[in-house]
């Protein structure tokens, strides 16, 4: 029997619905490959590995603002997730190397 803690640390397809809100974070598609890192009441938990944020820097409103890739969390909540796809034993869905190729973000968040 699958259990959704089965799925923490793999690639899992999620299928989304009514993911508008969400693409502020990215998420552009309603198909997604994520690496689940966790579940709780509110959703699940992805890595995002490139997620730009502004790098602070001087209070000159004259220079122009840069950016720079961290790693982040993201929490997709229950409502958004129509279904979950996992694929056990699957080469490349298991981690530990999930980002030898695109992995469901876009690589700018604006």
């Amino acid at each position: 029997m699958m259990k959704i803690e089965d799925i923490v640390n793999d690639i899992v397809l999620i299928v989304l619905d009514n993911y508008e809100p969400l693409k502020g974070l990215g998420i552009k598609e309603g198909r997604i490959y994520a690496h689940i890192t966790g579940y709780d009441e509110f959703g699940i938990w992805m890595k995002h590995p490139k997620f730009r944020i502004p790098k602070p820097n001087a209070k000159s409103k004259r220079k122009k603002q840069s950016f720079q890739n961290v790693e982040a969390s993201i929490l997709i909540p229950w409502g958004f997730i129509a279904s979950i796809v996992h694929f056990p034993n699957v080469e490349g869905f298991d981690f530990p190397n999930p980002f030898e190729k695109h992995i469901g973000f876009e690589s700018e968040v604006k």
